[in-house]
């Protein structure tokens, strides 16, 4: 049996009836909250009640496991003094990444000298300030971490840095108010203006996806970088919260300066003003055979590197591939990809179809991704047979990685989906021409297309009627 039934069979006047007459100071409201006031149970659920009683403070969380039936039900209870309970509405809270609250809620019952203050049909409750501070602090903890090589407390100190980062990114974003914690974390990963790479560097920073030490650092020292560049504009607004001095330095550089510092991991001694050389190891060169290829996992390059982890610095408002390796030993033990001779694994892929491909020695074919309303080319990637099939079945733009070894769909993680409207086999069999609808950007710079940097053409070709090639 489910909660619903449950709930509108007397349970809940059961149970209010029960809490009122527990021990302790007494009861002068019970409110439902949590799922169950949304309308979004589950027969998993819990009951989540809120007991207001009068008096000093006091603060206690009774839980209950209730026999329904077959089934058991787990009651969580919050008992709280009324005026703190009252006096909590106009504080954020801790589980909404910074984000405003409006939950839903139920009045169960209520005195009626309290009524009229407790009889509310939703909980509001205000964003969190901008923790520019601990945002920046919290970078420096995972540097440090991961130059020690204490792995839990990088990931530990990524976590807590990338829930705090949403009450600086919501700047610069139109107002959002979440009802749940899974609504906050949606809301959080998808606030529509925000740096380059954000999503998935947030995905990565709260342990929602395992990276390695340097993946997870560059994926902090983005996150950083592009919030305080974000913040900039709103430095008068910060200034009460963040004192004169840090102020100064978000306005004048300097914090820009020390993000990028601590986002250069094995290199302390280092000129934090100086900037950083671009580098690139021959690995990286080697990763990249097609202009403006697509690395699958991570909507970035294709680059990769094996030796050392030194990577350049992010700078404000800009995003680059950082390549950095995978010591994962998800990596080291990375399932074979497409052979030279065919396709790796089965396929559904219609055998007429497959006949035609003519793979690279990887058993890849070269995908040209265009938009199919403007004909815009958007980016280049990597199709073995059985990506083409799903892209083909599904109508959603499925490529595969080089450097993970794996299948990934275009905006999983981003959310920068590509409908597939039409797939064309070039005459030689070695190319695909996928033509999409794009939501968002292409690129992982946060671009449309990959191809937005133009280089000069200093050369004259004019076409001269009557003439041949």
């Amino acid at each position: 049996m489910g909660h619903g039934p449950l709930l509108q069979l007397g349970f809940l006047d059961d149970w209010t009836d029960r809490l009122r007459r527990a021990p302790g100071p007494p009861v002068v409201g019970v409110l439902l909250r949590g799922s169950h006031a949304r309308g979004a149970a589950t027969a998993y659920s819990d009951v989540d009640i809120d007991v207001l009683v009068s008096g000093g403070p006091y603060v206690a969380y009774p839980a209950y496991l209730a026999e329904t039936g077959e089934r058991l039900t787990h009651l969580s209870v919050a008992v709280r003094d009324v005026r703190s309970w009252l006096a909590r509405l106009d504080q954020p809270a801790d589980w909404s990444f910074g984000l405003p609250v409006v939950a839903p809620a139920r009045l169960l019952w209520a005195s009626d000298e309290w009524r009229q203050s407790i009889e509310l049909t939703e909980i509001r409750q205000r964003p969190g300030d901008p923790d520019l501070e601990n945002v920046v602090a919290g970078l420096g903890k995972v540097t440090a971490a991961c130059a020690a090589g204490d792995e839990f407390g990088a990931r530990f100190a990524a976590a807590e840095l990338a829930r705090r980062c949403p009450s600086i990114i919501r700047l610069a974003n139109p107002s959002v108010t979440v009802p749940s914690r899974r609504a906050a974390l949606s809301a959080a990963l998808d606030l529509p203006v925000a740096p380059a790479g954000y999503r998935d560097d947030m995905v990565s920073c709260l342990g929602l996806r395992t990276d390695s030490l340097p993946r997870l650092h560059a994926a902090a020292g983005r996150l950083v970088a592009g919030a305080v560049a974000l913040a900039g504009p709103y430095a008068d607004d910060l200034a009460p919260l963040i004192g004169p001095e840090l102020t100064a330095a978000l306005r004048d550089g300097r914090l820009d300066r020390y993000v990028a510092q601590l986002a250069r991991p094995g290199r302390p001694d280092a000129d934090p003003g100086s900037p950083t050389p671009p580098h690139r190891s021959p690995a990286a060169d080697q990763g990249r055979s097609a202009a403006g290829a697509v690395d699958p996992a991570e909507g970035r390059e294709d680059h990769s590197i094996r030796d050392g982890w030194a990577a350049p610095a992010p700078r404000a408002k800009q995003s680059g591939t950082m390549p950095v390796p995978d010591l994962s030993p998800a990596a080291r033990t990375a399932a074979p990809g497409p052979a030279a001779d065919g396709p790796a694994r089965p396929s559904a892929l219609d055998p007429a179809i497959a006949a035609r491909l003519r793979r690279n020695p990887d058993g890849l074919v070269t995908a040209v991704v265009r938009a199919y309303d403007s004909g815009d080319v958007l980016m280049v990637a990597w199709m073995d047979d059985e990506a083409l099939h799903r892209t083909l079945s599904t109508g959603r733009a499925t490529y595969w990685s080089r450097s993970r070894r794996e299948y990934w769909v275009k905006g999983e993680t981003s959310g920068h989906h590509q409908y597939v409207r039409a797939v064309a086999l070039d005459c030689d069999g070695d190319a695909l021409l996928v033509s999409v609808d794009q939501v968002g950007a292409a690129c992982h710079t946060g671009s449309r297309t990959c191809f937005a940097d133009e280089l000069p053409v200093t050369g004259t070709g004019n076409l001269t009627a009557g003439t041949t090639s």
